[in-house]
């Protein structure tokens, strides 16, 4: 059953319905093209992986103009812990929150209607409800995190005690038409050399590289090496948990959308590397290699054959995952702000307005000085926005 939160008529009314109940279509007109991982399609997918979520659903007269997933964080460890995401910050950040975003998504959006008169009090009361929500549930806040710095402002701007606070950077390429051999001859003679030598490398001790579909067959032929990278890097649950996300994506129909590249050593699969096709964006999502693997796959198959296979089909821009950004940014990135928005259930804000202030400062100087030609400059405010005046 949803729950709705009064209001006047013609003006928003928010409730909470499960996600599968909400109009695909409807949902989908309201994706940015910034918004892959917000679509209905990759939500409903990890919802039949891992079991099913509520969204927060906005209509004015009955037509959808606003929605957020929530869900729970179960395991609040590596890149969704929040006394990391908002270290060294003082709180008690240990607390239970309710979450809002895809879960574990590390891109989120705001999908929201674009009509002005519309978008900012759709926000509110999609914001007002959660955190009716959080209350309810005898939870102490909401946390909307790794938004894009613009979102995360405009997100803020709906509650008085809501508190953007910067903690991270998006790394995303623009495409070349001429991919690889355009990038290059941009670039500086070392960074030219580097990248040559990593492709040489690869290509010498790669004995074949595919591109090919999302198949059942496929996700059998790689789950196992993704899975044995999540846990080598901390991930858990293993081949099961891995083979059961793919599968839920070929339920879903964002296997429709994904392309995989797979490189071999001898006639064996050895390195693997999912992307997502999305309204001229390419997403880079999931790695997993062999110890048998050619030299420098990840890099070779995350960013310099994907940049070749984005310009061949046309796609505008390229979009990495948030681990690596520095190596990333080494290899043609260019970073953009993430920060969350963190709303106490309290009558007053979480952080002192003045200390948060200079944290944000702080950690975009920080970005800006190890970031160096890879800060986005598309728009001044993009980090500028962060910085004490």
């Amino acid at each position: 059953m949803s729950h709705s939160l009064l209001a006047r008529p013609g003006s928003p009314v928010a409730s909470v319905l499960p996600a599968a109940a909400i109009s695909s279509r409807a949902w989908d007109a309201l994706v940015e093209p910034a918004g892959f991982y917000s679509s209905p399609e990759w939500v409903l997918g990890l919802e039949s992986a891992h079991g099913p979520h509520s969204a927060l659903a906005a209509t004015s007269a009955g037509r959808l103009i606003g929605l957020v997933p929530t869900w729970k964080n179960a395991a609040p460890t590596g890149l969704f812990s929040l006394p990391a995401m908002t270290a060294p910050l003082r709180g008690d950040w240990t607390r239970e929150v309710l979450w809002l975003g895809t879960a574990r998504g590390t891109a989120n959006t705001v999908t929201c209607t674009r009509d002005p008169h519309l978008r900012g009090p759709t926000l509110k009361a999609l914001v007002d409800l959660a955190l009716e929500q959080a209350v309810a549930q005898g939870r102490t806040g909401v946390v909307w995190p790794y938004l894009s710095g613009p979102a995360a402002r405009e997100v803020a701007a709906c509650h008085p005690l809501a508190q953007a606070v910067l903690h991270g950077a998006d790394p995303v390429m623009t495409v070349p038409r001429g991919g690889m051999a355009e990038l290059e001859a941009r670039a500086g003679g070392k960074q030219r050399r580097a990248w040559r030598r990593e492709r040489r490398l690869f290509r010498a001790s790669c004995s074949s590289l595919e591109w090919t579909s999302l198949s059942p067959e496929v996700c059998e032929l790689i789950g196992p090496l993704l899975a044995g990278t999540r846990d080598k890097y901390g991930g858990s649950g293993g081949t099961a948990w891995m083979q059961r996300v793919l599968a839920g994506q070929i339920t879903s129909g964002v296997a429709h959308q994904a392309v995989v590249a797979l490189a071999r050593t001898n006639s064996d699969v050895s390195a693997a590397a999912v992307f997502y096709r999305h309204r001229g964006w390419l997403y880079g999502r999931y790695w997993g290699a062999t110890s048998a693997a050619p030299q420098y796959a990840y890099f070779a198959l995350t960013v310099y054959e994907a940049l070749d296979f984005a310009a061949r089909h046309r796609f505008g821009r390229l979009h990495l995952s948030v681990p690596a950004s520095h190596a990333k940014v080494a290899r043609g990135a260019q970073l953009s702000p993430l920060a969350l928005v963190f709303i106490p259930t309290g009558n007053r804000p979480e952080i002192d307005p003045a200390v948060l202030r200079r944290h944000n400062h702080r950690i975009a100087t920080q970005w800006l000085t190890s970031g160096g030609s890879g800060i986005c400059t598309e728009a001044d405010s993009s980090w500028s926005a962060w910085m004490l005046k």
